[in-house]
């Protein structure tokens, strides 16, 4: 018995350090892999040293969504998924690098023309939009064409392609307008036939957030306060782009009764139907607007396309890769974005502790002189809303403006 119960003791120690030594196998076989694969990028860097074409056009290809702040992600998943591609993130563009870009391509005189290929482009809220059209309008200024490309254009790429010198939609693409919109879910049904109790305590006539548990459809007062936004957000739209086009705010056919006849009479045809409203300028295939940057900028040097940059690598070269700290008086810009929370929060989200711990840093720092608070949020917590908005109010009283 005792030969027996020493063997199998044997037997299954043995297993495990094959196990144990099997498992640090395979993470070490990982980790070297991804070290080789990070001295190989670092090595190979250099190499492939990217060069703004003389002669060229600065191509905005914007692939996500406009924000004034990138979420929180982490930093070897980025890594990852740039080394490998794909990533299950939506992808975010810094409105102010959009801007920089734009202000240093005005500049570059290696710069002959501002393409705006918006394929990608998922879009951002309307005071993002203005910020970044304002930046086109501003390198129109130094006198080089801008022409919008593109299949298709949602509401928001158009916004952008609006700005342009000259529009190009394929003839085989469209483009609409939807406006503006709000819908909830209501389950009030719901949690009755559960059997769930509610308790809630509501304040005044146009407080909404608390109706899909009271109600199972929206209140007339929550209809009209969207309403009143809602309107107010379409009008500047319409505004903005019938400026920048010179057509008139009455070409958005917000009615059946204004849309079907323009549209008949271009024989149901979704491209046809923007020209003739001036939306668009010119109806081109994909290889004519290839032919039109050829006889623009000329030819890349590998003769596949035309000679430009895209706003990726671009952005690569004005980018210092380690900025310089600023010494001296400064003022500081904290961003606020996303919905209030208590706490601690990464970016992309308002917590009420680590916002106000970086208003009370700007507060602190006698090299800072005055703060921007730069505020993009629906709104949340009630508490940390006020423990932020006591911060701002000691940097006032500390005699700091703040904006």
């Amino acid at each position: 018995m005792a030969a027996n119960s020493s063997f199998t003791k044997s037997l299954f120690v043995g297993l495990w350090n094959v196990l144990n030594f099997s498992r640090k196998l395979f993470f070490n076989v990982i980790f070297i892999g991804l070290l080789i694969i990070i001295i190989i990028s670092i090595a190979t860097s250099g190499d492939d040293e990217i060069k703004v074409p003389k002669g060229g056009a600065f191509v905005l290809k914007l692939n996500g969504a406009l924000v004034i702040e990138k979420q929180h992600s982490d930093p070897f998943d980025e890594f990852a998924s740039e080394a490998f591609g794909g990533s299950d993130m939506p992808r975010e563009i810094l409105v102010r690098n959009v801007v920089k870009a734009l202000e240093n391509a005005k500049q570059d005189k290696r710069i002959a023309a501002l393409v705006l290929d918006l394929g990608r482009f998922s879009g951002g809220g309307l005071d993002k939009l203005r910020t970044v059209a304002d930046a086109i309008e501003d390198f129109k200024t130094s006198e080089k064409p801008v022409i919008a490309m593109g299949d298709y254009y949602s509401q928001s790429q158009y916004y952008l392609a609006a700005h342009a010198d000259k529009v190009y939609l394929n003839p085989e693409g469209g483009m609409l307008f939807d406006g503006y919109s709000r819908n909830r879910m209501y389950y009030k049904d719901a949690i009755e036939k559960l059997k769930v109790k509610t308790h809630v305590f509501k304040v005044g006539t146009f407080k909404s957030a608390i109706e899909p548990y009271l109600r199972n459809d929206m209140s007339d007062a929550a209809k009209e306060a969207n309403e009143a936004w809602l309107s107010a957000y379409w009008t500047q739209y319409k505004t903005d782009v019938a400026t920048a086009r010179g057509i008139e705010i009455t070409d958005f056919d917000e009615t059946v009764a204004n849309f079907m006849p323009k549209f008949e009479a271009a024989n149901g045809d979704l491209a046809l139907y923007a020209l003739q409203n001036g939306w668009v300028d010119e109806l081109k295939t994909r290889e004519a607007m290839r032919q039109e940057m050829f006889a623009l900028v000329g030819e890349s040097e590998n003769g596949k396309g035309y000679k430009g940059i895209t706003y990726d690598r671009y952005m690569k070269v004005i980018n210092r890769p380690f900025p310089k700290k600023t010494k001296g008086d400064a003022i500081a810009v904290v961003v606020a974005k996303g919905t209030i929370l208590d706490g601690t929060q990464s970016a992309g989200a308002i917590g009420g502790d680590s916002t106000s711990r970086l208003l009370r840093k700007a507060r602190l720092d006698d090299n800072v002189k005055a703060v921007v608070l730069h505020v993009d949020s629906p709104g949340g917590s009630a508490f940390a809303s006020e423990i932020i908005r006591q911060e701002v109010e000691l940097l006032k009283a500390a005699g700091k403006p703040v904006v």
